[in-house]
């Protein structure tokens, strides 16, 4: 079905039992009442940034930083009253200021969902990936792409197919590799008939807008022989010119370290948190400045959602080190982001808590590359019987900006908000001794 030149890892049946974790510390474990907000004082929050508010259905944010320019892009999908979806973005400038808002992708009868985006500085300009509805019946979503200068997009650059199989294409992550000039983007697959096991493609594209280096179909596979292997994120690590592809297979947390051509090292898929209770949902992040990657995903505590968010650093070199509760209040914790700043030596970490209301708003928590991490704090409670959900994270040159789904109070409309996160605190770069 699939005749692609591609390369494929497979894998062994994996159980990863991970008994020798170092022990969690730093929890947060208390419950959050509507109405308040758990503080630190070691950054300083903007107001909330009004980032999108049609009057219809805003989802799945993301969203790039743009260090010439020094403003971030947020991408996400717009759900209309017919029922199809399209691609949006705005501008937001390091000041908080919505500089511009414009449509990346959209059309009068097929869906668009799912949008990702990273930026390159050579060109300029960022890659935004999204799902397409090619049938136009939702028997084939596809994978397609476009590139946005930086100020907005231009009529000379439009969409282009990433890839068009006859499976499902679900939910891509986008990250730009430096060295190579490239953006690598991954996804997972899934046949239209539902057959398990669902898993994970990649193919590389040139930043110039040349093509796919690769060739004709993916660059990577990484499957299963009964296990799925979904909800990828990915991340580049300029210090090695190397990516990390993390994944769970709804079970437990995997990665694979990938050279800048996509070379998989240290034998492929490694476990990354195999407890015996539920992890999923990974997100990850590089610190150039510390050769380093922190990935974050939410953990089943208590039966049946109660859920926690756990992170573990993982050096360049792919070496395991601690792993660290980072945020558990006697409601769930879930859907985690992790970014690192442009200087390389600082994260955030964000995810969506739930209050006493029942309903859910937004925490933070910084971490740094020596494995310490700040106190959690709140950045949004939630609303009058109204969610904010679905975080999403960047890091510039002096703060962060976080960007959220944001159902606005008394509607049935769900907005794109932000907050910017500006840490007090200057750190000098952690230097290791061997």
């Amino acid at each position: 079905m699939m005749k692609k030149t591609r390369l494929y890892i497979f894998v062994a049946a994996l159980v990863v039992l991970i008994g020798l974790l170092v022990v969690p510390v730093k929890g947060w474990a208390q419950t959050i009442s509507a109405g308040t907000s758990a503080a630190s004082t070691a950054q300083h929050l903007s107001g909330e940034i009004v980032i999108s508010a049609l009057d219809n259905e805003e989802y799945m944010p993301s969203v790039a930083y743009n260090w010439k320019h020094r403003e971030y892009l947020v991408v996400w999908h717009t759900k209309w009253t017919i029922g199809t979806r399209d691609i949006r973005a705005a501008r937001v400038s390091e000041q908080g200021q919505v500089l511009s808002e414009f449509t990346v992708y959209e059309h009068a009868t097929k869906d668009s969902g799912q949008p990702s985006v990273d930026y390159d500085p050579v060109n300029d300009r960022y890659l935004v990936a999204w799902v397409f509805d090619a049938s136009g019946t939702g028997s084939d979503y596809d994978l397609y792409g476009r590139f946005i200068p930086w100020d907005g997009p231009s009529a000379g650059l439009t969409e282009f197919a990433i890839c068009t199989w006859g499976t499902h294409q679900w939910n891509p992550k986008v990250a730009y590799g430096r060295a190579v000039e490239e953006f690598l983007v991954v996804w997972a697959n899934e046949y239209q008939a539902g057959t398990l096991p669902m898993y994970i493609s990649g193919r590389r594209v040139s930043a110039n807008g040349s093509g796919f280096p690769g060739g004709v179909g993916s660059d990577l596979t990484i499957s299963h022989a009964t296990q799925n292997r979904v909800n990828p994120d990915v991340t580049y690590n300029l210090a090695r010119n190397e990516y990390l592809v993390v994944y769970d297979n709804a079970i437990d947390i995997f990665g694979i370290r990938l050279t800048g051509n996509l070379f998989p090292l240290l034998g492929g898929e490694f476990g990354i948190a195999g407890w015996p209770s539920t992890e999923i949902h990974p997100a990850v992040a590089a610190c150039k400045g510390a050769d380093q990657y922190l990935v974050t995903w939410q953990s089943l505590v208590v039966l049946p959602i109660d859920y926690a968010i756990y992170g573990r650093y993982i050096g360049g070199d792919g070496g395991l080190a601690g792993v660290y509760l980072v945020a558990d209040t006697t409601a769930p914790e879930k859907e985690s982001d992790v970014t690192c700043n442009e200087g390389g030596r600082q994260y955030l970490i964000t995810w969506q808590e739930m209050y006493t209301d029942g309903y859910y708003g937004i925490g933070g928590r910084l971490a740094f590359p020596n494995e310490s991490m700040d106190n959690p704090f709140g950045l949004v409670q939630s609303g009058n019987h109204a969610d904010r959900t679905n975080p999403v994270v960047a890091g510039g040159h002096t703060n962060y900006l976080v960007a959220w789904e944001h159902q606005r109070d008394g509607t049935s409309y769900q907005d794109i908000h932000g907050m910017l996160v500006t840490p007090h605190k200057v750190f000098l770069p952690f230097i290791r001794k061997n």
